[in-house]
């Protein structure tokens, strides 16, 4: 038995989606480093330090500027700061829906399309359930694509500011950039005056957020550190891979979305599609060859790069698979099933994360009686979500402990960690280190220089523990 599916563009069907599928992460302090470092380098920002003089980190400041803004709005809240990146996740699935539909003609292949974007957010915790750029830069790539290469009316000019706003999130956004340009080309490949005059459009309000970023480091007279962090540490953070291990981690991501991806690979064997549905199935190889590479290039295997990968493996299943078995897809017992899955994974992420140890918050809880105004800590190798749950400074430039502890990051930022320690050292307001006896940066240079004129405090458990200034 179908089910008539609702007329209207369903935002708030995929909002609900998420939700239910996301809401048992909401309320653990850390799932994933990279989270904790927005939000705190977001504090920073908001108490009045600059990006790339008084705190660092390897990524543009467009990310840091989103959190800046929902930290203020939510009060800091991190429940509602995982709501707002589910708000980010719902509103690419949406943008996938308004794709697929424009560009196959069939609702049935949008919804598969939203439904499995949501889905493939919220399997992993380090493939998208941890919030991260990818969430929030997707969403605007996703509308881009809808509104120009999908849309029958072209909207070159906005396509180009999403997409540009995306760029000064996360450079590897040029992927997308790259090919809906190249359509661009073939689009208007008889009508050269409309090419050049649509393509410098496209260009051009893509290049104002970049330009908005460069006018903000000049008037701060601090384009030598832009460049600096823009484009020498970004040359000098590709790491040599070889190959076969290259191979290897596109290999890990497409086993894990396997059953989504065979049964799209099946719809496109058996289907029977026009020539316009053909051109963006070509349109969406393309999308995946070039995000593909710029995902690889750089040498790393972190699973959230492949989140980039998300919104085209399901434009490609809902358009094949969305639009060959549009019927299956619409029976009752499907969807029953599929609210089945949906509450599940829901609960087994509340029970998961509720089950894990809290170690921020009772370190929040040791500090909190013992840290006087104006004092701060120092986190050794990790916690940094924890000068967010205390409100208390950072007292170096650098939140994510890796740019400290990482001799690969520390070569490329031209960290001098001996000049760190010392800082840390001469500032009384740093009362406290804390650090994580079992992880790595334990014992480091800089560790053993800061522990010269730090004693044992005591430990918040087994395995962290607490220094006080001698």
């Amino acid at each position: 038995m179908s089910v008539r599916l609702p007329r209207l563009p369903p935002f708030w069907f995929f909002l609900l989606l998420a939700v239910a599928l996301r809401w048992g992460s909401f309320f653990v302090s850390v799932i994933d480093h990279d989270e904790s470092t927005y939000i705190v380098i977001a504090d920073e920002l908001l108490r009045g330090k600059v990006y790339l003089r008084d705190v660092v980190d390897t990524k543009p400041i467009g990310i840091f500027w989103i959190y800046a803004l929902l930290n203020t709005i939510t009060g800091g809240s991190i429940p509602l700061l995982r709501l707002a990146t589910t708000v980010a996740v719902a509103l690419g699935s949406w943008g996938l829906f308004v794709a697929n539909l424009r560009a196959m003609g069939d609702r049935t292949a949008g919804y598969v399309a939203g439904v499995l974007y949501v889905l493939m957010c919220s399997i992993y915790a380090h493939y998208g359930m941890a919030p991260n750029t990818e969430h929030y830069f997707n969403a605007l790539t996703i509308w881009a694509v809808a509104i120009s290469v999908a849309a029958p009316r072209k909207r070159w000019g906005w396509a180009g500011l999403l997409l540009g706003l995306a760029f000064i999130i996360k450079p590897f956004a040029a992927a997308e950039a790259g090919a809906v340009g190249l359509f661009l080309v073939w689009h208007y490949r008889n009508n050269l005056r409309r090419m050049i005059g649509q393509g410098l459009l496209l260009v051009g309000t893509w290049a104002l957020p970049v330009a908005g970023v460069v006018a903000y480091y000049w008037q701060l007279d601090l384009l030598p550190a832009l460049y600096f962090y823009s484009v020498e540490v970004a040359g000098a953070y590709p790491i040599e891979l070889p190959w076969y291990l290259r191979l290897k981690y596109m290999g890990d991501y497409l086993l894990r979305y396997s059953p989504f991806i065979l049964a799209g690979g099946a719809a496109l064997v058996r289907g029977s599609f026009s020539k316009g549905q053909i051109q963006w199935l070509a349109y969406l190889l393309l999308h995946f060859v070039l995000v593909t590479f710029v995902i690889l290039i750089t040498g790393k295997r972190y699973g959230h790069y492949q989140v980039q990968l998300h919104p085209v493996v399901a434009l490609w299943v809902g358009a094949t698979a969305g639009l060959l078995w549009r019927e299956v897809w619409q029976r009752r017992g499907v969807l029953i099933g599929l609210g089945a899955v949906v509450l599940g994974i829901g609960l087994a992420y509340a029970l998961y994360y509720g089950a894990k140890e809290a170690r921020p918050e009772a370190i929040t809880a040791y500090l909190r009686p013992r840290l006087q105004p104006g004092e701060t800590f120092f986190a050794i190798n990790g916690f940094q979500i924890t000068y967010h749950l205390l409100d208390r400074p950072l007292p170096t430039p650098y939140a994510h402990p890796s740019l400290l502890y990482s001799a690969h990051h520390a070569a490329a930022l031209e960290i001098d960690e001996q000049r760190v320690a010392q800082s840390i050292i001469d500032n009384p307001r740093v009362k406290y280190l804390v650090g994580g006896t079992d992880k790595a940066g334990s014992d480091t240079p800089l560790t053993r220089r800061l522990l010269e004129h730090f004693r044992v405090a005591g430990d918040v458990d087994e395995e962290v523990r607490v220094w006080v200034r001698k």
